[in-house]
């Protein structure tokens, strides 16, 4: 039985050692993080940070809010549209737990947090190279495209609802 769980500060050492171990285990399909202090910055960014466990964490994703000084050009694209909004920073399932359901169940608390804002929900998905099953799931929530950009090692298009 899974459930999902809002983290709060502090969050615990070996909650961060699950969420860093996921998030490399995704890569290219989410960013890779350097370093456990890097994680920890982008969970002080963060506007919520929320998991879905079952003895163990599944999966995860760290949203963010319009106006911060964080260094990622793509949050920047939506940071620059003068609008408020809620930015997927990174979703990711641990190996073993995908196909069920989980980034539905992320996905659709985070979709009602940002409806509670009374803001837009936002992202980036890359098309090189291609994630054909995040674009599709992104599609199944009603995700609409506002832009791309193409960077030295990979391009994405970015998400709104």
């Amino acid at each position: 039985m899974y459930q999902l769980e809002l983290l709060n500060s502090p969050i615990a050492d070996s909650d961060l050692d699950q969420i860093f171990a996921i998030n490399q285990e995704n890569i290219p399909e989410v960013g890779d993080i350097k370093t456990l202090d890097r994680l920890k910055d982008l969970i002080e960014w963060s506007s919520h940070v929320i998991v879905v466990r079952s003895h163990e964490i599944a999966g995860f994703i760290i949203l963010m809010r319009e106006n911060l000084t964080y260094d990622s050009l793509n949050y920047e694209f939506f940071n620059g549209q003068d609008q408020a909004f809620l930015y997927v920073d990174r979703i990711a399932i641990r190996d073993g737990h995908r196909r069920q359901g989980l980034g539905r169940m992320i996905y659709e608390e985070t979709i009602e947090i940002a409806n509670q804002l009374n803001v837009m929900t936002c992202c980036e998905v890359n098309t090189v190279p291609r994630n054909d099953p995040s674009l599709a799931f992104h599609k199944s929530f009603e995700f609409k495209e506002v832009g791309t950009k193409d960077y030295d090692d990979h391009s994405v298009v970015y998400l709104s609802r």
